[in-house]
This record gives structure tokens, C-alpha cells and sequence, in this order.
């Protein structure tokens, strides 16, 4: 991020950060989700904390609309926006991808295949969050039609659309048997940019009219708060439901939507509240797990992987316990280790101009 203590949007890292940690927990959560009594008290609880960290995904696809879409001071062509998204991008996604590899080659999950490797790369399917990197990729390639989309047309016009191709994106190409060229099949990982093209177009808009965008959370607080607090626990009971098998609730993705939509409002507006108040240390510390955060997303479900079969090897079985110390660990070592990274390379690497 550009600017200093005094001129940075710090609504940004903050709403990046909570984006973030939110993901990093959502994933920790995945293990008593799948292994828990799905009838259970337990897996109840765990089902609506992961719930209530699930808004990372689509929140990250609005934010990099937003961060796109946003007046810069610096006027960039076409080739140099491509060459800065994937100098920052594709290098730290092909180490982690590679240093995510070998342990399920050394657990026998995958046999050592550069051309597997490449495969399970390209697709974003190695390691769960990967995907975001793919599909982020797509958006980044199509920058020329989604400028020209929030230049020449209303969002009253588009963002319907969208949010109708959103809906109808994963039921489409989540088909079986959808008709492919076998090399496209063998490429295919179920990660277009359709799944989001709403939360991204929607932050295009926000981008391109920032201080309007500002402006209309603040005279629609009121009503975002809420609707938040009405969807949030109608689609996460809707979810317990549906993920214990005691029913399938009607329109369930339409209720996530709207409850991914209100989270993230709420979210933001919450995070202009703060903003002003983020000063000193605060700022110090907002701003390494700012510059962190896509490290940490990188690297988070690495260090799942090494503490579950750490804590297997170990015999430590109970999900309570071994809940909080994988948050524990896997939060120190993924956020540690990110920002000290990012230290280190501050320190000895000049910052390209």
C-alpha cells in the first residue's frame, strides 16, 4: 500500500486484515467440521464459527475490484499493470504451491510428478485457498473489459446482472458432465471468475465512485446493520441445517448471497468507523499484517497441514484441545513468519520504483 501514516486509507487494511484472519480460521475450523458428529452440539458450534469467518473469499474478490478500480496518483499502461499484478502475484504463489507440494508427496497424498505438480499449480486445486490466486488471475486478464464496464455503464444496470451470473455460475459449471475438450477438462478445476463476478464488479463501482461509495454506507447504516443481523443467523441456522443432513433448506445459496452481502457492508462501514482511530502502534501493527496478508494467505494451510499430522503423530484426538492449539499455532506461525518475511525482505531487497 502507498502513502503515509496520515494519507493511507486505513479502512483498507483494516477490512484486508479481517479478511484475512477470517480466512486463516474458516480453514482451521475445517477439521472438527468433518470429523465431528454432524448431529452434535459440537459440530453445531463449529459449523457457525466457521460461518461467521466464511465472508474472507468473497470479501477479497470485492476489496481487489475496489483496489483496482481506485484513482491511483500514478498513471500506469495496460503492460505495466499486468507486469506489477503478476510480479507480486504469480512468484510467491509458485514457492508456496512448490513448498505445499512435498508434504503430501512425503504422506503419499500425491505421487512426485513435475507434470502433476504443474496440473494441481495451474488449476488452484493443490491446497484450498489456492483457487483465489486463479481466479484472481482471471479477473487481472480481463482488466481492460472491466475498466471500460465501470466507465461507460450504470451499476443500477450491471450489478443485477451480475449478481444473476453469480448465482447461476456454480450450478452451470458445477454440472457433471459438461461438454469440454479433453485438454481444457484435464486444466478445468471448477474456478471461473463467473462464481464472483458480482463481489468484484460490485467493488470495481465502489472503486471507481470511492467517496460516493463512502457516503452511501454512511446514510444507509442504518438499514445495512440490520439486515446483517437478520441474514447472518437465518443462513447460518440454514447451513446447520444442510451440513448435519437433518434437511435441505430452499434458496439457500440466494440467502448466503444476501448474507456475504450485508456481512461485508457492515464489515466496511465498522472498519470507516475505526479508521481515524488507527494511530501509533496500531498503525505499525495494521500495516505489517496489511503488507503480510498474502503471505499469510499463501502459507496458512501449510501450517495446517504439518500441525494436523504433527498432532496425529502425537495422538492428540480430542477436537476441543486440538482446536485451540491449532489456532494457536497455526495463526503465530503463519502471521509470524509472514510478517518477519516481509521484514527481512524490506531490509535487503530495494523496493522497485
Amino acid at each position: 500500500m502507498e502513502g503515509s501514516a496520515t494519507s493511507r486509507r486505513w479502512e483498507l487494511s483494516l477490512v484486508n486484515v479481517a479478511f484475512c484472519l477470517g480466512i486463516v480460521v474458516f480453514h482451521c475450523m475445517s477439521h472438527p467440521v468433518t470429523h465431528l458428529d454432524k448431529l452434535s452440539w459440537q459440530f453445531a458450534l463449529a459449523t457457525v464459527c466457521q460461518r461467521l469467518t466464511c465472508i474472507g473469499v468473497p470479501g477479497f474478490f470485492f476489496l481487489s475490484g475496489l483496489k483496482f478500480a481506485l484513482p491511483s496518483p500514478r498513471q500506469r499502461t495496460l503492460g505495466q499493470y499486468y507486469l506489477s499484478r503478476f510480479r507480486r502475484l504469480i512468484p510467491p504463489y509458485l514457492l508456496a504451491a512448490a513448498l505445499s507440494y512435498f508434504p503430501f508427496v512425503l504422506t503419499g497424498s500425491y505421487p512426485f510428478s513435475l507434470k502433476n505438480f504443474a496440473l494441481l499449480t495451474i488449476r488452484g486445486s493443490l491446497s484450498a485457498q489456492f483457487y483465489y490466486v486463479v481466479v484472481l488471475l482471471q479477473f487481472i486478464l480481463l482488466a481492460p473489459l472491466f475498466r471500460t464496464l465501470v466507465q461507460r455503464y450504470s451499476p443500477a444496470v450491471l450489478l443485477p446482472i451480475a449478481l444473476l451470473i453469480t448465482q447461476l455460475s456454480t450450478e452451470f459449471f458445477g454440472a457433471p458432465g459438461l461438454p469440454a475438450p479433453d485438454w481444457l477438462a484435464a486444466l478445468y478445476s471448477g474456478h471461473q471468475f463467473t462464481d464472483a463476478l458480482f463481489y468484484y464488479l460490485a467493488g470495481c463501482f465502489a472503486g471507481t465512485r470511492y467517496e460516493a461509495f463512502l457516503a452511501l454506507l454512511e446514510k444507509h447504516r442504518s438499514l445495512i446493520f440490520p439486515l446483517f443481523a437478520l441474514s447472518a443467523p437465518a443462513a447460518i441456522a440454514a447451513s446447520v441445517v444442510n451440513s448435519s443432513g437433518r434437511g435441505s433448506p430452499p434458496y439457500l445459496e440466494s440467502l448466503n448471497i444476501l448474507f456475504y452481502i450485508s456481512y461485508a457492508l457492515a464489515l466496511y462501514s465498522l472498519a470507516v468507523r475505526l479508521a481515524p482511530r488507527i494511530k501509533g502502534a496500531a498503525a505499525r501493527l495494521l500495516g505489517a499484517l496489511d503488507r503480510a496478508s498474502y503471505l499469510i494467505y499463501l502459507y496458512h494451510c501449510l501450517a495446517i497441514t504439518l500441525f494436523d499430522a504433527a498432532a496425529s503423530r502425537l495422538g492428540v484426538a480430542r477436537e476441543g484441545p486440538l482446536l485451540l492449539l491449532r489456532l494457536l499455532i497455526v495463526l503465530s506461525a503463519a502471521i509470524g513468519g509472514s510478517v518477519l518475511w516481509q521484514k527481512l525482505r524490506a531490509r535487503f531487497v530495494p523496493a522497485r520504483k
